[in-house]
């Protein structure tokens, strides 16, 4: 009899002995899972705030980039102002020349699909309008400011053929080029300047000198006198 107590007791022992042990163990994998998903979650964490600072990088990248572009283009359109105004003060026409787009660049290759307004016509994505009075080349360029649009800039042959087909007579015409006294260069009204591969400007290059065009050829002419004139957008 005291043998089967004995036998009990020590079995119920086992048995709570294993039933601790159990749940010390399992207690373990509870701890080591949560350790674990506290890594992970670490990690990941980690990884999200590197790709959001990269994220920010590039996109201060690009602004910056586009800020400098900016810069330059309204550095080149600050000098061309100065030259015009210096134009338009030496001018015998008085006229009213708008300073309304100062600080944007004109674009050479303007997206534009929808169509011309009246009186204009249209051309590779662009519109002209032609002029049937005169001015000097200054009153000329603020006259196209006032459309918002600019004095025409040609870039190719092609584009001179379709000017020159459309002018009804073979006068002298103004065009968006000057030959401007900081940069001593000819340059368009855009702030670029002239590829002289492309357009060979016949005359003296010297201050005080606007392009004109007739019959498919450039010439530097005095910017006082007056002349039809093209806009262009």
């Amino acid at each position: 009899m005291q043998d089967e107590e004995t036998y009990m007791t020590l079995n119920v022992r086992s048995k709570k002995r294993s039933s601790s042990q159990t749940s010390q163990l399992k207690c373990k994998d509870y701890s080591e899972m949560l350790h674990r998903y506290k890594i992970l979650l670490g990690i990941s964490g980690t990884v999200n705030g590197i790709l959001v600072l990269t994220l920010i990088s590039l996109t201060l990248l690009v602004s910056q980039g586009v800020l400098l572009k900016c810069q330059k283009g309204n550095n080149s359109n600050t000098t061309q102002h100065d030259d015009i105004g210096n134009l338009k003060r030496n001018s015998d026409t008085r006229g009213n020349i708008s300073n309304k787009d100062t600080g944007h660049c004109v674009s050479r290759t303007a997206d534009h699909t929808g169509l011309c307004p009246s009186e204009w016509l249209k051309y590779q994505e662009k519109c002209y309008w032609f002029s049937n009075e005169m001015k000097n080349w200054s009153d000329s360029y603020g006259y196209c400011l006032g459309r918002q649009s600019h004095l025409l800039i040609i870039q190719d042959q092609l584009e001179m053929s379709f000017i020159q087909k459309n002018l009804k007579q073979s006068n002298y015409v103004w065009i968006g080029l000057n030959f401007t006294s900081l940069k001593r260069t000819w340059t368009w009204v855009d702030g670029s300047p002239l590829d002289s591969k492309i357009f060979f400007i016949k005359g003296p290059a010297k201050e005080n000198s606007c392009a004109a065009t007739k019959e498919n050829k450039i010439y530097s002419e005095t910017c006082s006198n007056v002349f039809k004139w093209v806009c262009q957008y």
